[in-house]
């Protein structure tokens, strides 16, 4: 029993030591700083997500109408539309992969073509 009873005083006795009750608050305020600094940290995520979102959306409509509109807008048949519409898409993705191309070229240090006419 004079074991138990020594042991239980030691442990009272460190429990109760000024700088115990320090260390303790010490920690006790830093978790909560912690804490509460990473709860402020996911809000201003999740509020930076809802604001993408918002732009997305009002984005992805305006893109909408304004395709819309200019559809309705062009004359002639569906098929000449379509034509068209090939014929520029294709003539934009060939103008971009020469531009790669050349820039590509650049970077590595070869002749890049100037004035290229097909």
């Amino acid at each position: 029993m004079d074991r138990i009873k020594a042991q239980a005083d030691k442990l009272s006795k460190i429990i109760t030591e000024p700088q115990t009750y320090a260390t303790y608050k010490d920690f006790v305020l830093v978790t909560w700083n912690i804490l509460k600094e990473t709860g402020l940290l996911v809000w201003l995520i999740i509020c930076l997500g809802l604001v993408f979102l918002e732009w997305f959306w009002n984005s992805s409509l305006a893109a909408g109408r304004n395709t819309r509109a200019w559809f309705n807008r062009l004359e002639g048949s569906n098929e000449q539309i379509a034509s068209e519409t090939g014929k520029a898409l294709l003539s934009a993705g060939k103008n971009s992969l020469d531009f790669t191309i050349a820039t590509a070229k650049k970077q590595l240090g070869l002749p890049v073509e100037t004035g290229k006419q097909d």
